[in-house]
């Protein structure tokens, strides 16, 4: 087992204890936040990129990186916001253990897939992991390869999409 990997499982159970913590219901909220972050970002990377640029004179080849990242944060924070303020109106005490295991396997899920963007944008943006932490990796390409397989696959529904994954 390598370095990845240990960090691999170690990031996806944490993941998975937040989930167990927070429940289903959250769980859910905040994958929905992380998808409609990351269709948003995508989707108004363009404008963002000419705001930071008027506003901020930011160099042009890291602009789609913090454009995205912004945008992805602010959808992010509010839907979650608004995924609290729902938990806090619902008595929570109707869904019982089952929240908490299918928060469990939510949570874990989630975090796989956030795992695999941050190894997609680190791959984008031509940084290496060090050989020392990959050599005899069993997790790491099929957590490399869950965001962008996911991509591909959700933009054959969202045609929008395509050109903005392939540019990523």
């Amino acid at each position: 087992m390598s370095k990845a990997d240990i960090f691999i499982l170690v990031v996806v159970a944490f993941g998975a204890w937040r989930g167990f913590r927070e429940g289903f219901l959250m769980e859910l909220f905040s994958l929905l936040a992380i998808v409609l972050g990351i269709f948003g970002g995508f989707k108004l990377m363009g404008e963002g990129m000419v705001l930071l640029h008027d506003k901020y004179n930011a160099d042009q080849s890291t602009l789609p990186y913090i454009s995205f990242a912004l945008i992805f944060l602010i959808i992010v924070l509010v839907v979650t916001m608004i995924g609290k303020a729902i938990r806090h109106s619902i008595d929570k005490s109707f869904l019982g253990k089952m929240d908490q295991v299918m928060g469990l396997l939510l949570g874990a899920a989630k975090t796989l897939f956030m795992l695999s963007v941050a190894l997609w944008l680190i791959d984008s943006l031509k940084m290496n992991i060090p050989e020392a932490w990959t050599e005899d990796s069993a997790l790491l390409s099929y957590t490399a390869r869950l965001a962008p397989t996911s991509a591909n696959w959700i933009s054959q529904f969202f045609p929008f999409l395509k050109e903005t994954f392939r540019s990523f």
